[in-house]
């Protein structure tokens, strides 16, 4: 059962504004009383300070200009040390306040100031008086590293010495008066020092903490490592402490670790070129890291000057940043993007040419490692403590572990092994790891008839589904994530009356036993919100208008059912209704199968019947996956030129009868244009209803004849479609 419970550690922070608001930043002054090691700002000058007639007039440009700006703003000061300036500060706000009033503008009431400092004078009394002029429109973040091995590793005077016990005896005045929150930056001398100081910074009472790695290239064979293990030792001290719901920490989150989506591959990393940012000398930059001060090989990028306005020619190729056009083939692949952070004016200043349109990538291992953590964090999170993380959906590659050479059937190739090879536990768990490590979901396939699984602890760390017989559902009644499957043995009335509502329930009918296929579905609608069909042993002889006739009856219900509102799916009816692309078997992209023998295949099939060598193994990893380009929908020229997105495409039925593991058989693609037919009469019933989707009246029945229309060739006969 799923705990109710939400989590903290791994959700964003709240942000004020839900974080929509302009952003414009000071920067009144370039001095600063520390070193720190790891600062981005490298070229710091003790004589360069904004002056406030320069502010004074950056102020005013936004009040008698009239462009597009958000209906809330967060005014930043930074350095430096902002502190060191603290009357300018004060001045500033007084000065935008009384503008905001005299102009009426909405910006009077919904604003934020906002500063981080190093804490070194917060004590001091004019800050105080700064901070209680303000309270409850000023945010403030106090620079805390943790303990004080780490803080005074990087947080140094410019004499060398830490400024960890100067700084602590200044926390607690700072924490009566706002929520602890804080930034840590970690740099590879530092990484061991992780879970101590995140853990050290909750007992002072400071309980969010916003962290990241830097994106420099500092990084050291083998760091990745030591952050994954000490983000996974915070995991287990988290859980096993119960603090999950008490504290934030920005190095767990629940969205990364995903695939870009279409949508996703529209935004970028960070609001540079909305984060307007003034310099000490009047110059308006697109963020304050393209200011010089913070740039080592390029020179500044401008944006104006308060003197002559904001340039917004300069502006627009801000506007047009995008990871899909930022990042290379590399990223765009990646199976774990999401959540792989860079800084705008860092790639600029690192990039080939002088151009925002290179994304750096030294943290690749670093965010990988991350990600792993993380999947272990909320892994051990489901299976403990039976929380979920928020939205989960696991776009992972799928690693399927042929548990007993026995296994049930999970898609149209029908298990027939005489063998009876089974995986060792010591196999089970390499295969695990290595899933684990390359991100890869676990699919356990069980055994037909045994129930000899045991159940490890290590199992926690990872998030399994497994594929079980309906009939052995008692036998697993522990098991969280599962799938059942049934056959015509096992949809009788005593074994469907063992088993709740199921999400989703596997159904695998012989193509001899099609006459049957309503009545098997008929049961199965009322245990389940979707059926996932497979026809096994089909053929030249595939009875294609008993299979539409029944599929005709199969709809009848699913219209029935969604007329009493419950809205039940067939895969090869209604999928077609709501997908885009081709969905079928991913078997040498995004599905590989884990043997008895500790070799991978492309799929099961592949394994049971000895066809082809093994693509890789658990040490090595996928190293013999040739050709796999043709695995792909793009590069099956057939499939290509066809909209029935649900068809499973199975590479193992294309090699074996036509020689080419990209090239269906007739048959086949004939049996999924009849589903074609049958889903374009649910989807007038029903999904135009609920999708956006168009499904068009076509003449065909093998798409053969549609690419032969594209490529204006033929073999030379007439096929008959």
């Amino acid at each position: 059962m799923v705990d109710i419970r939400e989590y903290k550690v791994g959700k964003q922070s709240k942000q004020w504004g839900e974080g929509k608001s302009q952003n414009i930043t000071f920067i009144v002054t370039e001095d600063c009383n520390l070193r720190c090691k790891y600062c981005y700002i490298t070229h710091k000058s003790s004589n360069k300070r904004l002056n406030f007639e320069t502010a004074k007039k950056f102020i005013d440009w936004f009040f008698e200009n009239k462009f597009e700006k958000d209906d809330s703003v967060v005014i930043d000061f930074i350095g430096g040390e902002p502190f060191l300036e603290v009357e300018l500060i004060d001045q500033i706000c007084d000065y935008f306040k009384i503008r905001a009033f005299e102009e009426n503008d909405i910006w009077f009431w919904n604003y934020r100031f906002s500063v981080c400092t190093n804490g070194v004078n917060y004590s001091d009394e004019a800050v105080q008086r700064f901070t209680q002029k303000n309270f409850g429109k000023l945010s403030m973040t106090i620079t805390l590293d943790g303990t004080k091995e780490k803080h005074d590793l990087q947080r140094v005077f410019p004499d060398g010495s830490g400024s960890y016990d100067a700084i602590m005896k200044n926390v607690g005045l700072w924490l009566k008066t706002f929520y602890g929150t804080t930034k840590m930056t970690f740099a590879s001398q530092d990484l061991k020092l992780l879970k101590d100081s995140i853990i050290d910074l909750w007992n002072h009472g400071i309980g969010d903490i916003s962290a990241n790695v830097v994106f420099e290239d500092v990084w050291q064979p083998g760091d990745d490592d030591i952050f994954e293990q000490q983000l996974v030792e915070l995991a287990d001290y988290i859980i096993e402490n119960e603090l999950y719901d008490k504290y934030s920490c920005a190095l767990f989150h629940d969205i990364i670790g995903q695939p870009y989506t279409k949508e996703g591959l529209k935004m970028t990393s960070c609001g540079a070129g909305r984060m307007i940012a003034l310099g000490p000398d009047g110059t308006i930059y697109p963020c304050l890291r393209y200011k010089d001060y913070s740039l080592n090989n390029k020179k500044e990028i401008t944006i104006g000057h308060v003197d002559t306005g904001i340039d917004f020619e300069k502006v627009r190729p801000f506007r047009t940043l995008m990871y899909k056009v930022q990042s290379d083939s590399e990223c765009l692949e990646c199976d774990v993007a999401s959540g792989c952070g860079f800084c705008q004016g860092f790639n600029y200043d690192v990039a080939d040419t002088e151009t925002n349109f290179q994304r750096a990538k030294y943290i690749c291992k670093m965010h990988k490692a991350r990600v792993r953590a993380n999947n272990y964090y909320f892994n051990k999170l489901y299976n403990l403590k039976g929380i979920e993380r928020l939205d989960y959906n696991n776009n992972y590659k799928s690693m399927y572990f042929i548990l007993d050479d026995n296994y049930v059937d999970i898609c149209q190739f029908k298990n027939a092994s005489s063998s009876s090879g089974k995986m060792s536990k010591a196999s089970i768990l390499k295969g695990l790891e290595f899933a684990h490590h390359n991100f890869f979901k676990p699919v356990f396939i069980h055994s037909k008839d045994s129930t000899e699984f045991e159940r490890m602890d290590e199992f926690n760390k990872y998030r399994i589904l497994h594929i079980i017989p309906a009939e052995l559902c008692d036998k697993f009644k522990d098991i969280k994530e599962y799938i059942y499957v049934f056959n015509k043995e096992n949809t009788s009335q005593d074994v469907i009356s063992k088993i709740g509502i199921e999400p989703s329930v596997i159904l695998n009918v012989e193509s001899s036993d099609i006459g049957k296929l309503s009545e098997y579905a008929k049961k199965l609608l009322n245990i389940t919100s979707r059926i996932n069909l497979n026809i096994q042993d089909i053929s030249e002889e595939f009875d294609l208008e008993q299979y539409k006739e029944q599929l005709i009856q199969i709809n009848d219900l699913l219209v029935a059912h969604y007329k009493k509102n419950h809205l039940k799916e067939f895969n090869v009816i209604t999928d077609i209704s709501f997908i885009s692309e081709h969905d079928g078997c991913g078997a040498g992209k995004k599905g590989f199968a884990f043997a008895p023998d500790e070799n991978i295949y492309l799929c099961p099939a592949f394994y049971t019947q000895g066809v082809g060598s093994p693509v890789g193994n658990v040490v090595e990893g996928i190293i013999n996956n040739k050709n796999a380009q043709l695995y792909n929908p793009e590069n099956q020229p057939i499939c290509s030129v066809c909209d029935v997105y649900h068809c499973d495409r199975c590479i193992y039925l294309n090699k074996e009868k036509t020689n080419e593991v990209n090239v269906a058989p007739s048959y086949k693609c004939k049996k999924s244009h009849i589903e074609r037919q049958i889903a374009k009469l649910y989807y007038d019933s029903v999904g135009k209803k609920l999708s956006k989707n168009v499904i068009k009246d076509i003449e065909y029945i093998d798409p053969i004849s549609e690419l032969e229309k594209v490529t204006g060739l033929s073999v030379g006969y007439k096929i008959n479609c």
